[in-house]
């Protein structure tokens, strides 16, 4: 069955843009729904075919399925500049009981990418849930966001013409938005300094507890081995937790393509597991 494609009401009343997808009838009803959180910016973009034929793959596989986008973000209203990592939250549990009305079900399970993989275990920690798979969780926000920061810091001086002045091609000049002292210019998107601040408070093998159900843990890199935040992640998380490294592409940073198919294959896997 196609996806369903409309919206729902944020809490702030803001349109979410949502894609429901249907399970397939042949398979068991005791199939858990899934709700997939997405990754931002960039990665969103880069991302999406990949996380929309996830969640293709898990509604053949008997769970009702819902992607979605944060406010501020893709399809969804509101702007990004006043968007707080709170309304990321708060959009995540406003998905799930939308998805569990739907599905006739008393909850669902989180998977989440980058960003969205972070929240995912958040939200998890916070209001409990079925399953949690984390893919390439920001474990650390702090290291994050000088990360991106470097990098804006970088395309943006690439870009500037070469008529301007060294005196004028400092870094930070180059991310400041030039209307406004409180927001950034972040690959295009208008972000509030303070947006960064609640990302750079994140540490994930501090703030959270062991889990309450099974999770998943998905290292997605060239490693093969788990790097060290990993492990102190994992560490945090306790025995429900399973950890697995998979070597590969960041599908989420490429323009060309990459072979997700472990990655999808196991998430599904995982989900069907009893």
């Amino acid at each position: 069955m196609p996806e369903q494609l409309g919206y729902i009401k944020a809490l702030d009343g803001s349109p979410l843009y949502a894609a429901y997808h249907s399970p397939d009838n042949g398979k068991p009803a005791s199939a858990l729904p899934v709700v997939i959180v997405p990754p931002l910016f960039e990665e969103r973009k880069s991302a999406y075919t990949t996380m929309r034929r996830l969640a293709l793959e898990l509604a053949a596989a008997g769970h009702s399925v819902m992607r979605f986008d944060y406010r501020g973000s893709g399809e969804s209203g509101s702007s990004s500049a006043i968007r707080r990592w709170e309304h990321l939250a708060q959009d995540v549990a406003t998905v799930r009981k939308t998805l569990a009305s739907l599905a006739g079900k008393r909850d669902s399970a989180l998977v989440g990418l980058r960003l969205g993989a972070t929240l995912a275990l958040q939200e998890t920690g916070r209001a409990g849930g079925e399953r949690v798979v984390a893919l390439a969780p920001i474990v650390a926000g702090a290291t994050q966001v000088r990360l991106w920061k470097m990098r804006s810091k970088i395309r943006s001086e690439l870009t500037i013409p070469e008529s301007i002045g060294d005196s004028e091609r400092t870094p930070q000049s180059a991310f400041r938005n030039p209307h406004s002292a409180t927001l950034l210019d972040f690959d295009g998107y208008d972000v509030d300094t303070c947006f960064f601040d609640d990302i750079a408070t994140i540490n994930l093998a501090k703030d959270l507890g062991k889990l309450s159900c099974p999770g998943l843990i998905m290292q997605l890199s060239h490693r093969a081995n788990a790097a060290s935040e990993t492990t102190q992640l994992m560490a945090a998380l306790g025995s429900r937790a399973k950890l697995e490294c998979l070597r590969m592409e960041p599908f989420w940073d490429k323009l060309d393509d990459v072979d997700t198919d472990p990655m999808i294959h196991r998430v599904v896997e995982f989900m069907g597991e009893h």
